[in-house]
């Protein structure tokens, strides 16, 4: 699981808590987020250096948190690595983050509107 942490990568801090989180849910519960997302998302994050690091949000088959490539996506989010925190703690709108550019979605465009409840289980604010 520390794996995940990436020095000068915010956003891999709460990534990384969104593993404990899935690690910390019941057979049952994580089946039930399983069925109500249904998807596997990739996060293409730049940071402010320009380096890009990859993470895989499986809400699909698994209910895990990787680095780096994995199974395909259904959809890729690339987003800067601040974006990603402001998104994840509910201080941007993904709606508005993806209309302004911010956040660039291929595939299931709309699976990535199902994102909204994989972050508020580490964040009830956060806003995709």
């Amino acid at each position: 699981m520390s794996d995940i942490v990436v020095p000068g990568f915010a956003s891999s801090e709460l990534i990384a808590s969104l593993d404990k989180v899935f690690e910390g849910y019941s057979p049952e519960e994580k089946q039930k987020l399983l069925k109500q997302v249904n998807g596997i998302f990739q996060f293409d994050i730049k940071n402010k250096d320009g380096k890009v690091e990859t993470f895989i949000i499986d809400v699909k088959k698994e209910g895990k948190v990787t680095r780096g490539k994995g199974p395909k996506a259904d959809a890729t989010l690339s987003i800067k690595d601040q974006d990603f925190v402001d998104l994840a703690t509910g201080k941007l709108n993904g709606q508005k983050a993806y209309m302004s550019g911010k956040l660039k979605v291929k595939g299931q465009i709309m699976l990535a509107m199902k994102l909204d409840s994989v972050f508020k289980s580490i964040n009830p604010t956060a806003k995709l």
